[in-house]
């Protein structure tokens, strides 16, 4: 043992006293370096970084957890949490405590992360779409999914004309801010929509089918609207708007004919063990990122390319299951909360006025009128449902969720919405989200049916009961869908 100790004193404690000694020597002290600008700084904001972020998880899982009792889904809650940490309730109770959480060292980070999330969001609702459902719906889901953008579109477009004179666009022009209010109006969030009729058994019902059918046809439309809308607001001339939409479109027609043909046969060659599993997944995640690049150096946004992406993703593979599964959990559990507290942070209820909150409530009526008229009013149109049914379908499109806030996020990055505006539809958002749920089990119970009269249907217990709208190895939209 003396050997032992001899010979670790000569190797290491002797060389590791001679480094202290040199240090201390030749510099000003052990800390000197470590206290200048550029060490200190970067410590300090990783450090707080951690811990806001930290903070933010907890308190998300918190509110998601608690909002799934009160039976919401968990966006409400994780959106609630985003709010109580932003100036409307933590920061105007302390606010020094919430600009020590929360300084503006570590915004830009949190604002960076957070956008990443949005980007892997979107590919999971691209992988999510039901592509099957979608081609064999017919007239129906189409109908009734294109009713409930039309009618909201329209009553926004009055409404935004009535805002614009009050709350004017910050950086647009006029006819890209009337556009970009009246879609706001017209969106419905599909992911989310899967989560509620999952949770309410509906899911596997051919009310709920014709529900996400409707939901994803709006969903696609929505999204292609919102491609020319952003390209109006980004383009400094009618022609570049045109060249970036053509070029989007040449994008999506390569993605579908050429990259889609070539991901599922490396998919299949990898399940049959000829190519690295874990190398043909990193290729896919490199193929979000590009096409998230692309389509923002076009003209759009980076929203788009993640979305194209996880459309042309083989629907029943289960390589394709396991890597949503893996992009889910790190994008729900720690990106998308990083989301919903940048939400909070540019969302300042308690500043809103009574003139304000009369607009809330005007926003509000609105969109909900939009919405469930026009999807009820077409669902009793092409027949086959009752009027409970016909009435549930609209209340099934008025569902915004996470899908509107992404939209109003462009809306303040793209200069359209200013603090107040953006306040207004983002309680909007969450209002509508919120009354999904109960209202969808109040028309059902009132009406004495489960979603199976009239369409000879009949529900399915014990399935589809997933915690969130799209985990990757049992996906709650594909189930029923047709994947």
């Amino acid at each position: 043992m003396r050997r032992y100790l001899s010979i670790y004193s000569l190797l290491v404690i002797v060389p590791v006293l001679v480094a202290v000694y040199a240090l201390v020597r030749f510099t000003d002290g052990v800390g000197a370096g470590a206290s200048g600008p550029a060490g200190g700084h970067g410590g300090d904001t990783m450090y707080r970084l951690l811990l806001a972020t930290s903070v933010v998880v907890a308190l998300a899982a918190a509110g998601g957890a608690l909002a799934r009792r009160c039976g919401q889904p968990k966006v409400v809650g994780e959106l609630l949490a985003g709010l109580v940490l932003g100036p409307s309730a933590f920061g105007a109770i302390a606010p020094g405590a919430q600009r020590w959480l929360f300084p503006e060292a570590i915004v830009p980070h949190l604002e960076t992360l957070a956008q990443f999330g949005v980007v892997f969001f979107m590919f999971l609702v691209g992988a999510e779409l039901p592509a099957g459902t979608l081609r064999r719906s017919g007239p129906k889901g189409l109908i009734i999914g294109h009713a409930s953008i039309a009618l909201p579109f329209l009553m926004g477009l009055g409404t935004a004309w009535w805002l614009h004179a009050h709350h004017p666009p910050v950086h647009s022009g006029t006819v890209p801010y009337l556009l970009f209010v009246a879609l706001s109006f017209s969106i419905t969030a599909f992911p989310v929509l899967a989560r509620i009729l999952s949770e309410q058994r509906l899911l596997k019902t051919p009310l709920g089918a014709t529900g996400m059918t409707a939901a994803g046809v709006g969903d696609v439309t929505a999204w292609g609207l919102l491609a020319v809308v952003i390209a109006l607001i980004r383009g400094t001339s009618p022609f570049s708007a045109l060249l970036a939409i053509a070029l989007v479109t040449v994008f999506a027609v390569v993605m579908f004919l050429v990259v889609r043909p070539l991901v599922a046969r490396a998919v299949r060659l990898a399940e049959e063990g000829r190519v690295s599993r874990v190398g043909l997944c990193a290729a896919l995640v490199c193929l979000i990122l590009v096409s998230s690049l692309a389509t923002d150096r076009m003209g759009l946004h980076a929203i788009f390319g993640p979305f194209l992406a996880g459309a042309v993703m083989p629907r029943n593979s289960p390589l394709v299951k396991e890597l949503t599964s893996r992009i889910y959990g790190l994008t729900m559990w720690f990106m998308l909360p990083l989301f919903f507290v940048t939400i909070g942070l540019g969302t300042h209820l308690g500043s809103l006025g009574p003139g304000m909150w009369l607009t809330c409530l005007l926003v509000v009526a609105v969109a909900v009128t939009g919405k469930v008229l026009s999807a009820a009013s077409a669902a009793a149109v092409v027949g086959g449902h009752t009027r409970n049914e016909a009435l549930a379908l609209g209340v099934m499109m008025n569902c915004r969720g996470l899908t509107e806030l992404v939209v109003l996020n462009l809306g303040v990055e793209l200069g359209v919405f200013g603090p107040d505006l953006f306040a207004v539809f983002v309680f909007m958002a969450l209002v509508t989200t919120a009354m999904t749920g109960p209202l969808l089990r109040r028309t059902l119970r009132t009406g004495g049916t489960d979603g199976t009269a009239g369409t000879g249907g009949g529900r399915e217990r014990g399935e589809d009961d997933e915690d969130d709208p799209l985990p990757g190895p049992a996906p709650v939209a594909g189930a029923g869908a047709g994947h």
